[in-house]
């Protein structure tokens, strides 16, 4: 049977054990079944996602993903891909069916004369950033250290470097991708080169990325951190800030916090807890000239705390850290934006102050500079003229709690809605399906339908924000 007679329906029925024993004898992985005492742990996910796939297989190699592929095909099982992070709209998991998780598939290699590097898609960028840190080195990535190479990757990859060195794809030379019908191609500017553009910006949608050939620019020590200002100046601040920050050096990339305080030693105690402003930046650059960048942001009005200067690049995550368990719920909205200007700013300020608990943000990030030049053709991402991305997000709730902290965060993408001139496929939800246009103007869409055609036709890579085949 070929691919393009494969049925794309998803059998009721769990494979027999005698089918995973026959799938398991080809895999150089690991297969783990419901009744495995690691299924749980391997199943993890932000969000407490209680999908339970029929099988969850950890492939070894490019061949194991590839046996896998063809096994969920054959035995018309949903198939949903992770990497080694999280996924915020549960894309990675999938109710009786086939869970493709890549964590194994962690090996890194460096060319440090050539600035290059190979980098399986299991890793996650905390593990890319303390590899490459010895060396001076680093690449544009996620914001937490527990985001997934692979997703961030295909979904064009937003991070600290971004004004600076633009996006991770913007990086990307080749990918090894596993394709619907269990070939193993690379994807580059030179072979299979409508699946390479479609990959850099598209998700998950055409193949299986197992690699990514990378270029890698300096990002050993940089001038970074936080200044903290008590939320009740937010007014003042915030829209000096954005100001400010779109039109400094494109050596500064900087992202606005409103968040409670964390009971770091850095905070006064009597403003642990409390709502607080914080400018998170990392300034790539000479530190002298850094300091004097960063200055102005320093005297919006009195700060509570101040942690910027010179440090390891990958020290940023510790900034993030408590957003980057798996046990926790996590809820948000998002929106790119042409600029974040005053009218979003209050609109914003009306509706977020009130943080229904400590896991609870707003997030306004300044974007621009090299993000928006990209290079040579740019990959699918198309939203490299916006100014702004804002996301409401909330985590680590309880049950019971559930609805007052959605609601909260519906309030916030409510009034920022109106704004939104875009949407970054990484932070969507799962019921943001209806807005993949905001994702994917129409020519790009219509340019994806067309890959997803010659590569997925029958749409095995569905768990995603999906693009669906061009029609005949």
């Amino acid at each position: 049977m070929s691919i393009a007679e494969t049925p794309t329906r998803a059998n009721t029925e769990a494979p027999t054990v005698d089918e995973i024993a026959t799938l398991a004898r080809q895999l150089q992985g690991q297969v783990i079944l419901p009744d495995d005492p690691n299924f749980l742990a391997a199943r993890r996910l932000h969000g407490l996602s209680t999908a339970r796939p029929a099988v969850i297989v950890r492939p070894a190699s490019a061949a194991d993903v590839a046996a896998t592929i063809t096994f969920a095909r054959e035995h018309q099982l949903e198939l949903a891909v992770h990497s080694g992070g999280h996924s915020l709209a549960h894309y990675s998991v999938v109710e009786g069916g086939v869970v493709l998780d890549l964590s194994l598939m962690t090996a890194i290699s460096i060319d440090t004369e050539n600035r290059t590097a190979r980098l399986e898609a299991g890793l996650t960028w905390g593990e890319v950033a303390a590899a490459l840190h010895p060396h001076g080195l680093g690449l544009t990535a996620g914001d937490t250290a527990s985001v997934g190479v692979g997703g961030l990757t295909l979904g064009g990859g937003i991070g600290w470097f971004a004004r600076k060195y633009g996006l991770t794809i913007d990086h990307v030379r080749s990918i090894e991708v596993v394709t619907a019908d269990g070939q193993m191609v690379t994807a580059s500017a030179d072979e299979h080169p409508d699946l390479f553009w479609a990959m850099r910006g598209g998700g998950g949608n055409f193949g299986v990325a197992t690699a990514f050939e990378v270029e890698l620019h300096p990002a050993g020590m940089v001038y970074g951190g936080a200044i903290f200002y008590d939320a009740c100046d937010a007014a003042v601040v915030l829209p000096a800030y954005a100001r400010y920050a779109a039109a400094a050096p494109e050596e500064l990339t900087t992202m606005a916090l409103v968040m409670a305080a964390p009971p770091a030693p850095f905070i006064p105690p009597a403003m642990r807890g409390k709502p607080v402003l914080a400018l998170t930046m990392v300034y790539s650059g000479d530190f002298e000239e850094g300091s004097r960048v960063v200055d102005p942001l320093r005297r919006l009005a009195a700060p509570i705390a101040d942690v910027v200067g010179p440090m390891p690049y990958p020290a940023m995550f510790e900034f993030t850290k408590e957003a980057t368990r798996f046990d926790q719920r996590q809820y948000a909205r998002s929106v790119m934006v042409d600029t974040v200007d005053d009218a979003l700013i209050s609109a914003l300020l009306s509706r977020g102050l009130d943080l229904p608990s400590h896991g609870a943000l707003l997030e306004l990030r300044i974007l621009g500079g090299a993000m928006r030049r990209g290079r040579g053709d740019g990959g699918a991402f198309a939203q490299r003229d916006k100014g702004g991305l804002v996301m409401a997000v909330t985590y680590g709730y309880d049950e019971a709690d559930i609805a007052q902290h959605c609601a909260w965060v519906d309030r916030c993408y409510e009034v920022m809605r109106p704004f939104g001139s875009g949407a970054y496929v990484g932070f969507m939800m799962r019921d943001d399906e209806a807005r993949a246009g905001a994702v994917y103007p129409p020519a790009t869409m219509e340019r994806l339908r067309q890959v997803k055609r010659r590569y997925d036709p029958t749409n095995v890579f569905r768990h995603n924000l999906n693009v669906e085949p061009a029609g005949e």
